[in-house]
């Protein structure tokens, strides 16, 4: 089968990346993708059910295996996450992205079945923590691994970004889950309702990566700065923030010192946690400098402007969301009440 002559994309996710998709239900999911991209040959699809439980429980199963495997896919059947890593087809593979969407147990029997009972919410975690662990075992250095679930209760008490980091796992993004973003998937109940749909509601894609997995980059780092960031090992790890804090220190320290005397220093970033945590005016007031304004930044306002990622993923764009443009000079402005957090 020929191999891609240029990159196909969907949402997240586009061809040149190694796929692997887990707990695929009826596997639309893996259709919408490989549909997307046109070949498949970089995608593994994987199931716990057996070839005769897909047919007895999914309509549609079959047929999209079949157009997977047409595709150039692989896929795989009577896969447990809990040792997938060891898998003799999965053993030596080593994947860019790693997804399970909304993960599920399976329902207990009798006063045990309700989603908020206790003993259902830890056989989830259990779930979803032997899933991580695995998946980090066969993650490149640089890839992700993204777990799609509902966020409201009782599923928000799953904690999932505790049991990733339980793993040495961090979380490097979280975004809304759409249905719309992904035509051809049909979200799927499980048990004996497999075939049916299940109201999505609120969802988050959770995203995570190995600690240490990404090399320092600088983000178009200079007296003008949209960005400055030190490259990923988790966002939200303490660790992680000091390293971002520093680099922002020093680059505050170099670019006081090439700065005019009536010139102004200039970083863009998102104001939303983790990125507050970084405390930004405060390490410009460490180097000696002041606040001077403080400016709503959107991607609008600079036609041709492609904001970028870092290291092993450079060239893919990211959401931008909340952000501001923080504005320092050497002196002290005449309103000294614009010193203050961010």
């Amino acid at each position: 089968m020929e191999a891609f002559s240029f990159e196909r994309q969907i949402k997240h996710y586009n061809s040149y990346q190694k796929i692997l998709l887990v707990g695929e239900g009826d596997f639309s999911f893996a259709v919408c993708l490989a549909r997307a991209f046109d070949l498949a040959v970089n995608m593994f699809v994987t199931s716990l059910d057996s070839r005769e439980s897909l047919m007895l429980n999914y309509s549609k199963a079959m047929s999209k295996v079949m157009e997977l495997e047409a595709r150039g896919c692989k896929v795989l059947l009577e896969v447990d996450v809990h040792s997938m890593s060891q898998h003799p087809f999965l053993i030596s593979e080593r994947f860019d992205r790693i997804i399970y969407n909304f993960p599920h147990v399976g329902y207990l029997h009798g006063p045990f079945s309700a989603e908020c009972n206790g003993f259902q919410n830890r056989f989830h975690q259990d779930l979803i923590r032997g899933f991580l662990q695995n998946a980090s075992q066969i993650l490149t250095a640089i890839g992700e691994i993204h777990v799609t679930h509902k966020t409201t209760f009782p599923f928000s008490e799953q904690k999932i970004v505790e049991l990733a980091q339980e793993v040495g796992l961090y979380l490097v993004h979280e975004e809304h889950f759409s249905l719309l973003d992904y035509p051809a998937y049909e979200n799927k109940r499980g048990a004996w309702i497999c075939d049916q749909p299940f109201p999505v509601g609120m969802c988050i894609t959770f995203k995570f990566a190995k600690l240490h997995s990404y090399t320092t980059s600088g983000f178009n780092l200079g007296i003008t700065a949209p960005g400055p960031w030190s490259g990923y090992s988790g966002i939200i790890g303490p660790h992680m923030q000091w390293s971002h804090q520093n680099l922002v220190r020093a680059y505050f320290k170099s670019a006081r010192e090439m700065l005019t005397e009536t010139g102004e220093v200039h970083v863009t970033h998102k104001t939303t946690y983790p990125f507050s945590e970084w405390n930004i005016v405060t390490l410009a007031l460490e180097a000696g400098l002041f606040l001077v304004d403080v400016e709503s930044f959107s991607l609008w306002n600079y036609p041709g402007y492609q904001n970028k990622r870092g290291a092993g993923i450079c060239d893919q764009t990211f959401p931008v969301g909340k952000s501001s443009t923080f504005k320092f000079s050497k002196y002290l402005p005449v309103s000294s009440s614009m010193v203050r957090e961010y």
